[in-house]
């Protein structure tokens, strides 16, 4: 994963969204200085769930943050199909 690429994309959709850094850190329980490093592409790594909770703050696909499409559209939940019990 480009972290540069990550933290272009954070940065953007953050003021596309028009939030601050403090405002997103809230939202997602990320440390704020933590934030300003990702977006300047410092950070060395994340965990999978600090990602997932960025792109569900920043109104995003995951797959778009991390560079593999250039569609930041999230991609809709798909609706699980429920099995009838046996018998029925």
């Amino acid at each position: 994963m480009d972290m540069e690429v990550l933290g272009t994309r954070v940065r953007e959709q953050r003021k596309h969204a028009g939030l601050s850094q403090m405002e997103v850190a809230k939202q997602t329980g990320i440390i704020q200085g933590d934030l300003s490093l990702l977006e300047r592409g410092k950070k060395r790594a994340l965990w999978a769930d600090t990602l997932l909770r960025l792109a569900e703050a920043l109104g995003c696909s995951l797959d778009y943050l991390v560079g593999r499409t250039d569609d930041p559209t999230p991609t809709p939940k798909r609706p699980r199909t429920r099995k009838t019990a046996p018998g029925d």
